[in-house]
């Protein structure tokens, strides 16, 4: 609601004007936290420029980056040619695509949710794809357990071990055939495969 008070009426009374409901909102989002939100009402422009009708002040924002036009109760996300793209959800968009309540905006460094009604800002829930997922370490072959009870885990390493042994007396032999008479590079070769 904005409230209007004629400056040239002498009796100084009050015209109150109402303001469209809002069809939607967006929320922006700083650390992964609902920072401010912004009403949407009819086509709304996003980017750095000041006649927008949301101003985002980043570098990596054009200065007409994206636009929300509103249809069928929802809105449409337009990106305007910008150098960095627009993102809906994680994805570039190629084309204008249609909102749905709790999808993620991101343009440049900044993100928003868009949602299609809201009470209070703050009692916004984070979506599953906001939160953040542990990073679980990566297993490496030096991670096995090598416990006695691990019988599988001790026949492969020892198939592994008599095939490289295996493959040893072999590149010995063959060595020793065509080292000549004396053969000690061949022997040599088979003497050191044996302690392995």
């Amino acid at each position: 609601m904005v409230r209007y008070i004629s400056s040239d009426d002498d009796s100084s009374s009050e015209l109150t004007l109402h303001e469209p409901k809002a069809t939607g909102y967006l929320v922006l989002l700083s650390n992964g936290r609902v920072s401010h939100s912004f009403p949407l009402r009819g086509e709304v422009q996003l980017g750095r420029d000041k006649k927008n009708g949301i101003v985002v002040s980043d570098q990596k924002v054009s200065r007409l980056h994206a636009t929300l036009i509103e249809t069928d109760n929802t809105y449409t996300l337009r990106d305007e040619g910008s150098a960095n793209g627009t993102y809906l959800n994680g994805v570039l968009i190629k084309q204008p695509s249609r909102l749905k309540d709790k999808d993620r905006i991101g343009i440049g460094d900044t993100d928003f949710l868009f949602t299609n009604s809201i009470e209070d800002p703050r009692a916004i829930d984070q979506p599953a794809f906001f939160k953040s997922k542990p990073i679980l370490p990566q297993q490496s072959a030096a991670s096995f357990s090598l416990s006695t009870d691990n019988k599988t885990t001790w026949a492969v390493l020892g198939c592994m071990g008599i095939t490289i042994i295996g493959l040893l007396i072999a590149l010995a032999t063959l060595l020793g055939m065509f080292v000549g008479r004396s053969q000690v590079g061949g022997w040599l070769l088979f003497y050191i495969a044996s302690f392995l």
